[in-house]
């Protein structure tokens, strides 16, 4: 059966076609974007069958014209259709599918040779990039990977090294043809096994290069070290005879062995106190003498060239450190032994080694090193260090909690590190970035000890976030939680929105600030409140506020500090919370969380919906617009699904209340229900004089009680956000409002200025009291037993039992 095709693909094809026939050689590249994205909507004609279209068919004719002008331009003489059938190869095969790969040996032919050809780098690069993913496209179908892949692979390999071996190579193209091996290496080890050694001597030259005495007339990126030590470490799936993790494992040793060498010349200024427990054998004699300048002649094992200076051996310990890290961020295809022995006992030597702090710090000089090169050691520690603490990260990063006994070593490492070297922004924000993973991991289960170690990190960090002009200065020192029992002011003039910043380096505010944010938040989340120190908390709390933080603000909301012994939690910072972000959706989630609805439990009929209490505005239920229009069904009671799940069916069935253990809420009750015009002809004709008393009497009772200060507090407003955080829903206590209500102040020790918004919204609330109020009265006057609005239980003390006396009487005398 012929698929059908959409005569818009159809005219699209031929008006490429004709696009590409007629347009000069020179103007191909210009146009050529346009047509590659007009290729995508051709894509039902282009992954059409032999078999599918018809012979001498419109369609078969228009698809035979484009391939046939495609494969000329590849072989075009001019350099722009070259490039320009480079981009539409990818785009066609991308666009053609199964059908079109299963058809591009031809067009890999071609791509080969452009790559032999004298043309620009771009072009090279192009062809780089359609020839991977033409191979990548292969992997699916073996009979495509041995009819096209196979062939072509190793002429792609000897003609990739030959280019970037050649001057007239550019730095985006060596970068694309590392990219090429380290994604082909992993499926095609045995095509690149007779090249590999050509491939380490790249590497080696790439790894090599440094900045203060590079061996080549090459610069090398960051981009393109960090793609070779990758590549490095894949090297390894070419060992043959599935021998690919002995050679992992020897080749991480290597590097960590190479590592020490290194260090050897270049801590050579200070007598360390470090002893190797992992058997590490010095490269140096215990006894040699050391002139002229720190170098390493060549690295054998390793087979990367020599270097001179302590700049320069910095940059290859900083190198070697990478490469490590390389081996454990690279994922292998078989299992490999990771000796953390090694590791960990290098990490202790480069921390072992750290600028002096204070007069406890005893580090001992090599005095037949000038200080010349002692202090330009020192200098460059920082960055030293900070390759060290990324690869403490890349570990944490691999096996998590399976290295857990290796943290706490590792830790105090890391505090006695940034105590002598926080001065250095780089330092600082790869601390924050470490610490940050290893209280994710640990942060739950730190004791108090611990808390009080990373005590400095996390003051650094709210330093590194909070303003550096007078604004931090205008909080009093106990914060919310108050220090020492002390009570904090109860106003604090403090603008937050427009809190004053000072310039700061550009380069170091971008990760630095992260990486503190970042650190602040998991303080606030994954460490127990109760074992930290008040002040550590005050300043973690002020930092959040005057950063702007929510984050950070949710976090401290939702783990709330606690005192010492009494474990009472302090006052929150809610307020400010939803001052800041009264339209977040985590703020609304923690000011009124949604419960489930309530059923009523009554048997549904036969096509019937279920009678289901729906959520009102003001948080009770309501019944549906038929129970609205007709009243409230009387023989169901809201709270029947309540009582069931309670086992109360007794007092269901006797008729009593869900309430009817308060006496007071059940006369009162009754009261609402004998005045409810609904029911006034039914109980004046059934009960004579004495309804007509107990009407009077409830009344009576209903004005005395409106006009009585109620003992719980009045309801805010629902608008006032930060006002209404204490107070209870207005539907449940309606007779509550109070005129004054949004005059008093909140009840937090934190009170800013109101907001223009919310000054502004001050009158309306004050006018609504009169429409609330009538909405309670009418919400009174209409309830019963059946209805939602229950009135809570009052508690009244012997004084106004005895004016309920008096009124009786009164009444009673009338």
């Amino acid at each position: 059966m012929t698929p059908h095709i959409p005569v818009e693909s159809i005219a699209s094809l031929k008006a490429v076609a004709y696009r590409l026939s007629t347009t000069p050689g020179k103007q191909l590249p210009h146009i050529a974007p346009q047509i590659a994205a007009q290729l995508w909507h051709c894509k039902d004609l282009l992954s059409l069958t032999v078999d599918s279209a018809k012979q001498g068919s419109d369609a078969s004719v228009v698809l035979h014209r484009f391939k046939t002008h495609l494969s000329s331009l590849l072989q075009d003489r001019t350099v722009e259709g070259r490039w320009s059938a480079v981009v539409l190869v990818k785009a066609t095969i991308e666009a053609g599918g199964v059908e079109v790969l299963s058809k591009s040996n031809a067009w890999v032919r071609s791509l080969l040779a452009i790559l032999k050809k004298p043309d620009p780098p771009t072009t090279r690069n192009l062809a780089v990039i359609v020839l991977t993913r033409i191979f990548m496209l292969t992997w699916d179908y073996s009979s495509f990977v041995r009819e096209i892949t196979t062939p072509a692979l190793p002429t792609f390999v000897a003609m990739c090294l030959s280019n970037i071996g050649n001057k007239r190579c550019s730095a985006s193209e060596l970068l694309t043809v590392l990219e090429a091996f380290t994604t082909l290496i992993p499926r095609h080890p045995t095509i690149f096994r007779t090249s590999e050694s050509q491939i380490r001597i790249l590497l080696s030259r790439v790894i090599s290069a440094t900045s203060s005495n590079s061996v080549v007339d090459v610069h090398y990126t960051k981009d393109h070290q960090f793609m070779a030590q990758r590549l490095f470490v894949l090297l390894h799936h070419c060992s043959p005879k599935q021998g690919g993790a002995d050679k992992w494992d020897e080749s991480i040793k290597t590097t960590i062995i190479a590592t020490h060498s290194t260090c050897d010349r270049l801590f050579r200024s200070v007598i360390e106190s470090w002893k190797s427990v992992a058997g590490v054998q010095p490269s140096l004699a215990p006894n040699a003498l050391f002139q002229g300048d720190a170098e390493l002649e060549s690295d054998d094992k390793l087979g990367l060239s020599g270097w001179t200076g302590v700049y320069a051996g910095n940059e290859r310990l900083v190198s070697l450190l990478e490469l490590i890290e390389a081996h454990l961020d690279t994922a292998t295809s078989g299992a490999v032994v990771v000796r953390l022995g090694l590791v960990m006992d290098l990490l202790t030597r480069l921390f072992s080694v750290r600028a002096q702090h204070s007069r406890q710090d005893t580090i001992k000089f090599n005095n037949q090193v000038s200080k010349d090169e002692r202090e330009a050691m020192f200098s460059i520690l920082a960055q030293v260090h900070v390759a060290a603490v990324h690869l403490v990260d890349a570990m944490l990063r691999r096996f998590g909690n399976t290295i857990a006994s290796l943290m706490q070593p590792s830790l105090a490492h890391i505090i006695w590190m940034f105590e002598a070297e926080r001065s250095d922004s780089d330092v600082r924000a790869m601390t924050y970035t470490v610490v940050t993973s290893m209280l994710k991991l640990q942060g739950p289960s730190m004791a108090k000890g611990d808390l009080a170690d990373i005590e400095g990190i996390v003051k650094a960090c709210c330093e590194d976030l909070l303003p550096s002009g007078d604004t931090a200065a205008q909080l009093p020192a106990t914060h919310v939680n108050g220090m020492n029992g002390k009570q904090p002011p109860v106003m604090c003039s403090l603008d937050l929105q427009t809190t004053k910043t000072s310039p700061s380096h550009p380069t170091a505010s971008g990760s630095l600030h992260s990486s503190a944010e970042a650190l602040l938040l998991v303080c606030f989340s994954r460490l127990n409140a109760a074992h930290m120190p008040g002040r550590l908390r005050v300043l973690m709390e002020r930092t959040a506020v005057l950063t702007h933080h929510k984050d950070a603000l949710v976090a401290c909301v939702l783990n709330p500090s606690v005192k010492g012994r009494d474990s009472s939690v302090q006052a929150s910072l809610l307020p400010l919370l939803a001052r800041q972000y009264p339209n977040a959706p985590e703020v609304e989630a923690i000011l009124r969380p949604r419960m489930p609805l309530t059923r009523t439990g009554r048997a549904e009929s036969e096509g019937s919906e279920p009678d289901v209490y729906e959520e009102s505005e003001y948080g009770a239920n309501k019944y549906n617009d038929e129970d609205m229009t007709n009243g409230a069904p009387e023989e169901t009671e809201p709270t029947d699904g309540l009582l069931k799940a309670l086992g109360q069916q007794d007092a269901t069935a006797a008729g009593g209340d869900f309430y009817s253990a308060s006496p007071l809420r059940q006369s009162v009750s009754d009261n609402i229900q004998h005045i409810d015009p609904r029911k006034a002809t039914t109980t004046s004709s059934s009960e004579g004089p004495a309804g007509e008393k107990r009407r009077a009497d409830a009344a009576l009772g209903i004005e005395r009680s409106a006009k009585r200060p109620q003992a719980s507090p009045a309801v805010q407003h629902p608008l006032s956000t930060v006002s209404s955080l204490t107070g209870p829903d207005l539907a449940t206590t309606p007779r509550q409002i109070s005129g004054t209500a949004l005059s008093e102040p909140p009840q937090s020790s934190f009170v800013t200025a109101p907001e223009a918004s919310q000054q502004a919204l001050t009158l309306p609330m004050a006018r609504d009291d009169t429409s609330a109020t009538r909405y309670a009265q009418t919400a009174a006057d209409e309830g019963s037993d059946d209805s939602d609005f229950e009135m809570p239980p009052l508690t009244m003390d012997a004084s106004d039992e005895d004016e309920d006396d008096d009124v009786e009487e009164v009444v009673g005398g009338q």
